[in-house]
């Protein structure tokens, strides 16, 4: 892709899954990672450019640990983020004791928003700044049962179409990547275990498979391009065309 080589990205949820595909795709373009995560990103060895950073999106320390990281590592730059750190319960809206709710949100929405707003002044410098949240096709539609993960993927392309809006002045471009049925360590558990679950999604999306972290990587790393620079405030499917099945 052009225009990637040298450039600096952070990317959450980076060890599996979605956040580790897109950041070893980075890493692949000459891109430098911050790659942050919960759990030890395992796979870091495997190259020179990327710098592992194990720590809670949750932490109220977040922002914090994360500027002090992009001075360290970067000197003080960062062109791109992506918000890929995110969970998905299945749990009824009527269980309150659940806790569903609250974890969902402080992942999947408000570390989302206390590291963008972090990282915008770094952004904002950077001339060509890129975000790019991770939704889900959930961002467009509500299944039964994850009611707190649905509304926190509507909020995250909300977000995505009112930064795009608010900050383009600035050069930065604001993309929500809405992938479908993708095999994760989230999702493998329940496709492994309940064939129907599995034979549904295969069967919804038109390609007639289950979707890889590998089939959104090259969209990431396409809309953090020069290539991908007029392109904002977009919700974008990768779902193998489930979305056009109803």
């Amino acid at each position: 892709m052009r225009g990637l080589i040298n450039r600096k990205a952070i990317v959450t949820g980076a060890a599996s899954g979605i956040g580790a595909a897109i950041a070893k795709r980075f890493c692949d373009e000459g891109v430098n990672v911050l790659a942050v995560d919960l759990n030890e990103i395992s796979w870091a060895e495997q190259y020179e450019t990327v710098t592992p950073v194990q720590l809670d999106v949750t932490s109220e320390s977040l922002g914090e640990v994360i500027i002090k990281n992009i001075n360290h590592h970067f000197g003080g730059g960062c062109d791109i983020l992506v918000n890929a750190a995110g969970i998905s319960v299945v749990s009824p809206f009527d269980d309150p004791d659940s806790g569903v709710w609250d974890k969902t949100m402080a992942i999947n929405l408000d570390a989302v928003t206390l590291l963008t707003r972090a990282v915008l002044p770094f952004l904002k410098d950077s001339g060509q700044g890129r975000i790019i949240m991770i939704g889900s096709i959930c961002s467009q539609f509500a299944p039964a049962g994850m009611s707190a993960y649905t509304v926190s993927k509507h909020a995250i392309l909300g977000l995505t179409r009112a930064l795009a809006s608010e900050f383009g002045g600035h050069g930065i471009t604001v993309n929500c990547i809405q992938p479908g049925a993708i095999v994760t360590g989230i999702t493998a558990e329940q496709f492994e275990g309940n064939t129907a679950f599995r034979e549904h999604w295969e069967n919804k999306a038109a390609l007639g498979r289950l979707g890889q972290p590998d089939d959104i990587a090259p969209l990431a790393a396409f809309l953090a391009s020069e290539e991908g620079s007029f392109i904002s405030g977009h919700g974008i499917y990768v779902d193998g065309a489930a979305m056009q099945a109803g």
